[in-house]
Parts: structure tokens; sequence; C-alpha cells
């Protein structure tokens, strides 16, 4: 299928497309910025978007790149592939790395961008499950000024997320001193590379002993979520394989799952328990490697 017809604009700078995004709106128009547009291309074409308007975003560099300082920050339009490319994160980020390496294919990772995933809020994407284990926060910027919140508030249903008209996601941060052992692990549908079910976990550990744990799921529910039992359960327990396995099975406590032609609501909590216990594994032995 051909998409509706739709107007262009391409921005030169984020002021310029923060004014584009704001003409789109008194004029009465919807308009959907495009900067990978892996996502929103395809949704086009299906006619499940139909944008009056695209800002194309994509020669942003101001909003590309990764940082250190208190936290690391990343900026929205930075691609996967840049991501993978980067010393930083291969060095501090390993379950981003996992992702990275098992995302869709060699044209999604050369065009998409992280800003993209967060902002489109596919209830089925790698990293949004990584980022909610890793505390992330979103950057958010409007004519208006700027504001930060927290992935978790951020995420609100299938393809729904807390961004206003007239905002632009810029750039995605994260606290210093991650946990030491992280490991991100998914089970794909063949055609679309997409996770039937994906989880991320990171954990400390001391003599041990679990520290601290963060366990995030993709794939399952209606949008990516943050296993809050499992995590409480793994906290001060003993660094065993037993532990590992009572947290996972209680991974999609209350959830209700997503249910579709490529995998049922059972399937995918089976997945979501094995795929758990699988990151857990892996993430504690590279926290033991750590010590």
């Amino acid at each position: 299928m051909f998409p509706a017809d739709f107007g262009y604009a391409s921005a030169r700078s984020l002021d310029e497309a923060l004014d584009l995004l704001a003409a789109a709106q008194a004029d009465g128009e919807e308009a959907k910025l495009l900067a990978g547009g892996q996502s929103l291309l395809p949704m086009m074409k299906l006619r499940l978007a139909a944008p009056q308007t695209l800002i194309d975003i994509a020669g942003l560099t101001e909003l590309t790149g990764v940082s250190n300082g208190d936290g690391t920050t990343i900026g929205a339009l930075t691609t996967y592939r840049a991501l993978a490319r980067d010393p930083l994160v291969a060095g501090r980020l390993p379950a981003m790395t996992d992702a990275l390496a098992v995302l869709a294919d060699p044209q999604v990772r050369a065009r998409g961008t992280i800003g993209g995933a967060v902002a489109h809020g596919d209830p089925a994407a790698d990293l949004p499950a990584v980022l909610l284990a890793l505390d992330a926060q979103v950057r958010i910027t409007a004519r208006s000024g700027s504001r930060v919140t927290p992935l978790d508030d951020f995420l609100q249903g299938v393809f729904a997320t807390d961004l206003a008209t007239g905002e632009i996601v810029t750039a995605i941060t994260l606290p210093p001193a991650p946990a030491a052992g992280m490991a991100y692990e998914k089970f794909e549908q063949p055609a679309s590379h997409l996770p039937l079910a994906g989880v991320c976990a990171a954990l400390t550990v001391e003599n041990e002993v679990i520290t601290s744990a963060k366990v995030a799921v993709t794939g399952v529910a209606g949008r990516p979520f943050r296993a809050r039992h499992s995590e409480r359960t793994l906290v001060s327990a003993p660094a065993t394989p037993d532990s590992l396995t009572v947290a996972a099975a209680s991974v999609a406590d209350g959830v209700r799952p997503l249910s579709d032609q490529h995998a049922s609501g059972p399937f995918r909590l089976h997945l979501a328990e094995v795929l758990t216990r699988r990151a857990l594994t892996r993430a504690l032995a590279r926290a033991r490697e750590s010590l």
C-alpha cells in the first residue's frame, strides 16, 4: 500500500523543528517528526498513521552523540549503529550492546534512532526494556521550555506516551554508576525480529548476596514494564540459581499479556519467565566478573 498524501518539511535546527510543529498545530494539522522513519513509514504505508505533515529532523546533529558526565546522556537522534560502535556504551552498558546486536536488521540499525524507539511507544521494542532497567529519563523540549520525566512514566500503553503535541524527545539520560552486571535476552518473531518477549536484568552483588536488582520486560504487555515483584524477591537473596528461578517465576505477576497471530498470551508469559532466568544468570555472571 501507499501512504496518504502528506506535506514535507526539513528542519535545520531544533528551534526550527519546534516552529514547524507549532505552525502545523496552528493550522489544525497533525504533524509527525521523521527521524529514522523505520517505524513511522511502515505505519503510514498501512494507513495506520496518516499525518498531514512530516517534519524531517534527521539532520539535526545537535541531537546526536553519547556523553558521560553526571551519568550518561544519549542524543535522541543517535542511531542504533552509532550506539553499537560507541566505546562508552560498549564499556559501561553491556545490556544495551546485547540488545543492539539482535535488534531488527542492518537497515533498521543504520537508520533507526534511540529517541524514535522511545517516542514511538511500541510495546515490542528492544531498547526500552534496557533503558527501563537502567532507570532512564527522557528529556523533552518544547517552545515553552524543557522537562525531564522517568521513562517508566513516559511509556503509557500501546503506541501511547507522555509526549504532547509540540514536544520533541531530545535526549535519554542514564544515572551514574549502573549495575555491575547486566544482560538482555529476547525471543524474536522471525520476520520482524521484534521480541515476542525480551528481558533486561541488572544486578549488583556483595559477598554472594544480591544487593540491588532491576528487571524490565518488553513484548509481553501493552507497554514495556519493570517487574517490581521479581526485583523485591531478589534483593537480599543469596546469589544462587534457586533465587533467580524464584524471581523469574513471578516476573509477569498481574500482567495482562498481549495475544495475536504471532504468539498467545500464555506463551508470551512462559517466554518472559524463561528469558528472565537467562538474563539474570548472565547478569549475575557479569557482576561476579567485575568483583
